[in-house]
């Protein structure tokens, strides 16, 4: 199985985060990319199973990161797409709008995890897990 981890970070704890679900996922024995979206190339989505993306909570998804997600949208279905961020003081409306901007309904349920320090906790793992074997 193939899991691509992408993320956009401002300051590193987003990447470090998304360094730690790529590790994890990587030690469940899934062959996972990892990338920052200003690197990525969208052509490597082929043959990805898993899509796991993710950015900073600052209270508005950037404008750079929704025309990234844009080409994202459609590629990896929803049911096979989990969302992450990393937040100060609260994640606020970032996975709504997350999902609007990968065209994935409001009624279909995507797996989101969510840090204030940027490591895994036990129930992330646990997520991860149900999502991975699902």
């Amino acid at each position: 199985m193939k899991a691509t981890v992408l993320y956009y970070s401002r300051r590193g704890k987003t990447a470090g985060y998304a360094r730690e679900i790529a590790m994890y996922l990587w030690s469940k024995g899934l062959d996972v990319s990892l990338s920052s979206l200003t690197d990525y190339d969208p052509e490597k989505l082929s043959g990805t199973d898993f899509l796991f993306t993710g950015c900073w909570t600052c209270g508005w998804f950037v404008i750079g990161q929704q025309e990234f997600s844009r080409k994202l949208s459609g590629v990896i279905p929803a049911d096979r797409t989990l969302l992450f961020t990393t937040y100060k003081f609260r994640t606020g409306s970032l996975f709504g709008q997350m999902k609007k901007t990968l065209h994935i309904p409001r009624s279909v349920r995507v797996p989101c995890l969510s840090s204030k320090t940027g490591f895994l906790t036990k129930e992330n793992k646990e997520l991860l897990d149900q999502f991975i074997h699902s």
